[in-house]
This record gives structure tokens, C-alpha cells and sequence, in this order.
């Protein structure tokens, strides 16, 4: 799609309305698309009516082009980039729900399945104007997949900082002691030291050595210049950064690690239900393997709920202060070099 400068955040309420700026942008397509989805979901029941997922489409075009600053030609909605999507699933729709007190996981699901099934038109209808690599990417990013992952990655990195950023220091200490583990972990580093943590196993996933080779890179076996409460946010950090990745390590194969990863990053982000995750593994694994992959990555969820990282009902979704522990995570698994 042709562009401007782009420019984040929920579009301007002084702009084009977002749906007569993607009805612009969908063109004559909205015909053909509209007799696609008749087609489509001729034989199954409808989950959104078709006439909102027509318009939720045509809606979240306007979204996506008010907030990247595209130009609106008409009919030139036919290519589109992963991590550009990414955003609009992260943070352009759960914005736009906040600012109209509207469900966020019920709109962000309307927006995927809307997505979902325009890429599907676009690739079938040879109207996709993209490299087909493209158009598989975009597809798994809509249907929640993780085949995209290189590309999101700096996407996905900067929602999490820009989460962590929101909140102060004292509301994030606030939710990482929130924590038992955790706050166990920094009481013992600051009454004893950080020599103590060396016998400090609170769970049975917790590396002490791992734990104490995380601080000395971080220079936070001692304060240093940080105030006593920043230095508490970032040894408590640390410690669930650490506890968290052990505890994805232990996943018995990598489809599993992928799915468990992606509630973890999604619990801060957007959300993610069982379902969701199931169809994550679909996408990634070949039948045969996804009730195993499915119930692995299960079982690693419920140790994270256990530990509180994760809440206990669906979506999951973790206290807004673990953002940056998250980022650290997510960013040790996809920034990873792969070992000879």
C-alpha cells in the first residue's frame, strides 16, 4: 500500500472516519470479497454475521491506514507486511477498544477472523500484489501463528518495553512482589547478599548459578547507582526473567516451547485462550502431533499459573508490572543465536 510517514498511536479522531478510509482502500474488492465470504461460510454457522466482518474489515483498514499514514487509493489494499499486521493486533485494535469501552479480546478475535479470511480472498482470487511469502506471513500473524516470528520480533519487543514504560517503577515492584517467589528471591539478595541466592532454590525450576550469572551481567550483584526501589524492580525482574525461561526450558519439545512462549508474551500483549493456542499448534504442527504439543505446552501454562506469573482463567493474562520480565524472556528465546 502506498505510504506516508508513519505515525503510531490510535488514528485521529479529526481524520477520515476509519471505516469510509478502508471502504476507500478495499475499492471495487468489497463486491467479489463480500461474494467470497458467502461462499466461504456457506455451510458453517456464522460466527460474526457476515456483514459485520465485512465491516470490521473495512473498519480495521481505516485503523491500519490512519495509523501508518498510508495514502488512501482506492483498490490498493492487496499487500501488506507481518509485523505491520502484528501491530494492528497488539496495539492498534486493544487501543481502539479502551477508547470505546469495547471487549478487547472480542475485537481483536473479530478483526483476526475478519483478516483471516480477506488474506484467504486475496491469495485465492490472485489479487494478492505481494511476494507470496508474504501473504503466508500476514496469514499467520492474523490466524495468531508464529511462523512470522522473525519479522514481528522487533514489533513484538517494542509493545513489550512500551508496556513495561507505561507504568511507573513503584507499580511494577508493586506487581513483581506481588509474587511470592519473587519477593522471597529479593529479600534474600538484599538482607544477605547476593552470595546468599546461591543456596536459594524457592521452585524446583529455579537455577541458582543461572540466577547469580544473570546478575553479574546485568551489574546487579550490588546496587551500584540505582535507588533502593529501581534496584529492587530490577533484581525482581531479573529473578522472574530467569525463573520463567527455566521454566519454558523444561518443555519437552520445541513446538511446546513456542506455544507455552507465545501465552507468556500474549499475556501482556493480546491476550490468549486455550482455543487459541490449539490453533497456534495447528498451524505449526502436522496433525498427528497437536493433541501432544497442545497438552505440553497445557502443562507448562498451569506451572506459570501456579507461580502467578500467568492468572488463573482464560485469556491469560499477567500483572502489567511483569512487562519488562516478559521482554527479557521473549527476547532471550528469538535473539538467541543457534549453537554449533
Amino acid at each position: 500500500m502506498p505510504k506516508k510517514k508513519k505515525s503510531h498511536g490510535r488514528p485521529d479522531a479529526s481524520q477520515m472516519s476509519p471505516l469510509r478510509a478502508g471502504g476507500r482502500i478495499l475499492g471495487d474488492l468489497q463486491i467479489p470479497f463480500r461474494r467470497f465470504l458467502e461462499t466461504e461460510f456457506a455451510d458453517e454457522p456464522e460466527v460474526v454475521p457476515l456483514e459485520d466482518l465485512e465491516a470490521r474489515l473495512m473498519e480495521s483498514l481505516g485503523w491500519l491506514a490512519l495509523s501508518f499514514g498510508y495514502d488512501l487509493v482506492p483498490a490498493t489494499g492487496t499487500s501488506f507486511a507481518g509485523a505491520e499486521l502484528a501491530e494492528l493486533f497488539t496495539e492498534i485494535v486493544p487501543q481502539v477498544a479502551e477508547h470505546n469501552d469495547l471487549d478487547a479480546q472480542e475485537l481483536v478475535d473479530e478483526t483476526r477472523l475478519a483478516w483471516t479470511s480477506y488474506l484467504m480472498f486475496l491469495g485465492e482470487s490472485e489479487n494478492w500484489a505481494g511476494d507470496p511469502g508474504d501473504l503466508a506471513d500476514c496469514l499467520d500473524v492474523a490466524s495468531g501463528g508464529v511462523g512470522a516470528q522473525a519479522e514481528m520480533t522487533g514489533t513484538v519487543l517494542d509493545a513489550l518495553a512500551a508496556a513495561q514504560n507505561r507504568l511507573p517503577v513503584s507499580d511494577r515492584v508493586q506487581d513483581l512482589l506481588g509474587l511470592p517467589t519473587v519477593a522471597a528471591a529479593v529479600q534474600a539478595v538484599e538482607t544477605h547478599g547476593a552470595a546468599a541466592a546461591q543456596d536459594f532454590t524457592p521452585v524446583s525450576e529455579f537455577d541458582a548459578e543461572q540466577f547469580l550469572a544473570a546478575l553479574g551481567e546485568s551489574g546487579l550483584l550490588t546496587p551500584g547507582e540505582l535507588s533502593p526501589e529501581e534496584y529492587r524492580y530490577e533484581l525482581g525482574s531479573a529473578y522472574l526473567a530467569a525463573l520463567i525461561t527455566d521454566v519454558l526450558a523444561a518443555c519437552p519439545s520445541p513446538g511446546a516451547i513456542i506455544g507455552a512462549l507465545s501465552v507468556v508474551a500474549s499475556s501482556v500483549l493480546d491476550p490468549m485462550s486455550a482455543p487459541r493456542l490449539r490453533e497456534l499448534l495447528e498451524g505449526t504442527e502436522d496433525g498427528s502431533a497437536v493433541d501432544e504439543e497442545f497438552d505440553a505446552a497445557l502443562a507448562v501454562v498451569a506451572r506459570l499459573v501456579e507461580l502467578g506469573v500467568l492468572s488463573s482463567v482464560e485469556p491469560w493474562t499477567s500483572r502489567p508490572g511483569l512487562a519488562g520480565a516478559v521482554l527479557d524472556v521473549v527476547e532471550g528465546f528469538f535473539s538467541s543465536e543457534p549453537q554449533d
